[in-house]
């Protein structure tokens, strides 16, 4: 199987890492340039070819092909560092769907896997940056559509905590990698998870609160953007509420992301019905009715037989390779024929106020006991009456039977 070489010119994903005293957690970003801890600063992007500089790694080719790239990691500190190298699988946040990349010590799976860089570490001097060589290999079975990673360096400290336990802190930077395989597409997403619940206030009167918790997958096999919308009827259809959650940006295939929304002002008409929509669409369209989305372009399909081409790596320590070049994907590569087509669930809610369930029950308590007074009085008062009455007419027809005898 030959090999291929790409070197393709498109929009970088730098990222910078600020490291603080006292944290322990592991950061991964992409984005501008970031300061680490100290006066060390580094930067990672693809290395340029004869087209220009690179702000991604990108590549649509087949199932089987073989891709020889580099990467440049620069020391734009004013201390000498060593950096970790290596490549691993692109994430969704779980929470607010922001890119991310996985833990380095969670082994990736999918592009991440494929790739094999030429050195597992650099050391640096400040103002110093290397050409690193790596190689992508996709499997023949590998699947349709886009697959996600980043190419990183990192610096791992050592800090001590407030209880002088040690603790490691890897700061890391990376340059995006996007990889479409040849074949058919599909965009859709599922919604799951959907539990709803109604929060009314303490005055009777107020409208609450709908609180509305699910997922959205991205069950298809290209990155898409996600709007929602979350509407709540009453009983009859009587609308009572509406929202526009967060739409998402680049959802990656396979990824969920979990919704919290909240529904103000909703009347409590006892029963409450709840429809979430969620409409997945091409990158861009986020935010966007669906008439406003733009179109995409038709997918460019990868040839058996690329043209060749001089890569240019930007320093001269890099190793001239024979390479043909794999076709570039745009960043909203897809056929015109997707079909993005919206889901929706649905869930029905008790959305009562109790206390003015309780204040009804107390007004009717007293109806009750005002009424059972009343009837009470009127059955007395009425056998009274006729009490005087019988008593009235016996003295009657006592005092007409002594008058009769005499």
């Amino acid at each position: 199987m030959p090999s291929a070489a790409s070197y393709i010119s498109s929009a970088l994903a730098l990222s910078f890492v600020f490291a603080y005293a006292g944290l322990g957690a592991v950061s991964a970003q992409t984005g501008p340039l970031i300061r680490a801890e100290g006066d060390v600063s580094w930067s990672v992007q693809p290395a340029s070819t004869v087209d220009g500089p690179r702000t991604r790694f990108e590549y649509s080719t087949d199932a089987g092909t073989q891709v020889v790239d580099f990467v440049v990691v620069s020391n734009r500190g004013e201390t000498p560092a060593e950096f970790a190298i290596y490549a691993t699988d692109a994430t969704n946040d779980l929470e607010t769907g922001a890119f991310g990349l996985l833990p380095s010590d969670t082994p990736p799976t999918d592009l991440g896997k494929w790739i094999t860089m030429e050195v597992d570490t650099v050391t640096l001097q400040p103002g110093e940056e290397a050409v690193i060589p790596f190689n992508l290999l996709i499997p023949s079975d590998a699947t349709p559509g886009d697959h996600v990673a980043g190419v990183v360096a990192s610096i791992t400290t050592t800090t001590e905590n407030d209880e002088g336990t040690n603790i490691n802190l890897e700061q890391r930077v990376a340059a995006r990698m996007y990889l479409r395989v040849s074949g058919a597409v599909a965009a859709s997403a599922e919604i799951a998870g959907l539990t709803t619940s109604f929060a009314p206030e303490l005055n009777p009167f107020a409208f609450g609160t709908m609180l509305v918790d699910y997922t959205v997958r991205n069950t298809g096999n290209v990155r898409i953007d996600v709007n929602q919308k979350v509407q709540i009827t009453g009983p009859f259809g009587i609308p009572l509420g509406e929202i526009t959650p967060e739409p998402f940006s680049e959802l990656l295939p396979r990824q969920t992301v979990q919704v919290t929304a909240e529904v103000p002002q909703i009347a409590a008409l006892f029963l409450a019905f709840s429809s979430i929509t969620v409409t997945p669409g091409p990158l861009g369209s986020a935010g966007q009715v669906a008439e406003e989305a733009p179109l995409e372009p038709p997918a460019q399909q990868p040839t058996g037989s690329a043209q060749p081409t001089d890569p240019a790596p930007p320093t001269a320590s890099a190793e001239s390779t024979e390479s043909t070049e794999a076709l570039p994907i745009d960043a909203s590569n897809l056929d015109d024929t997707v079909d993005f087509a919206p889901v929706s669930a649905t869930a029905t809610t008790l959305a009562v106020s109790w206390t003015l369930l309780a204040l009804i029950l107390m007004v009717a308590a007293v109806i009750y006991v005002v009424a059972r007074y009343v009837s009470g009085t009127r059955e007395r008062m009425y056998a009274a009456i006729d009490e005087a009455a019988a008593s009235a007419r016996e003295e009657a027809l006592a005092g007409n039977a002594a008058a009769t005898a005499r």
